[in-house]
């Protein structure tokens, strides 16, 4: 005990900054351990508080891309659209391309692929935003809601719709206020809604805001 106290009153009597270099020498791997500690546990409270934010809408671009200024309008823009609440968030994947007339996916096209799947799957996705090309193959993997069940007649009389076979499946963009401001890379550019989309009044007042005509 004697030997401690004779320490601890040798440790006082040290400069600041011998302190500190007298802390480093004997405990920096201490010191290491517990940063990192610390800094996990921020980043998983920073993780499980992002995850507690209630999202508003989620969607991707697929075949088809637009500009760093038309991501934000539809991120940034929308949350301010909708109130601008710090316990809401606006979720977007930006472009991802698949291949689907290749023989074989490459691995870019397949992790894309494993991206719309995964979302589909956990129901964390709502739109896609893509090309009439590509509309007609997620119509065949069954992941294309007909906008009937979703939008009243004379909500989609005033949009330019893709129809196929007698359903409704998608929203063109070329003549909305979006397109015009914001350029997109794919020609005949669409909007589809997901089947198993959650909150549909969300999606309604998401695609008012999107398909905003100038």
């Amino acid at each position: 005990m004697e030997r401690i106290r004779e320490e601890w009153e040798a440790f006082k009597a040290l400069s600041f900054q011998k302190k500190l270099e007298h802390i480093w020498l004997y405990y920096k791997w201490g010191i290491i351990v517990a940063v990192a500690v610390v800094c996990v546990l921020i980043s998983i409270a920073g993780t499980v508080k992002e995850n507690n934010r209630q999202t508003l809408i989620s969607g991707i671009f697929i075949n088809n891309s637009t500009s760093s200024q038309g991501y934000t309008h539809l991120k940034e823009g929308y949350w301010e659209y909708c109130g601008g609440n710090p316990e809401q968030k606006v979720e977007l994947i930006t472009g991802r391309y698949i291949d689907f007339d290749a023989e074989t996916l490459s691995q870019e096209d397949a992790a894309a692929f494993m991206i719309v799947a995964s979302m589909i799957a956990a129901e964390s996705l709502d739109y896609i935003i893509t090309d009439e090309a590509s509309l007609d193959d997620f119509e065949e993997q069954e992941v294309v809601l007909d906008l009937r069940e979703l939008l009243p007649e004379e909500t989609l009389a005033r949009w330019d719709t893709v129809e196929r076979g007698g359903a409704v499946l998608a929203l063109r963009l070329e003549n909305t206020t979006f397109a015009r401001e914001y350029s997109l890379s794919a020609e005949n550019s669409c909007i589809l809604v997901v089947p198993n989309a959650q909150n549909k009044e969300n999606i309604l007042q998401f695609l008012d805001y999107l398909m905003e005509e100038p």
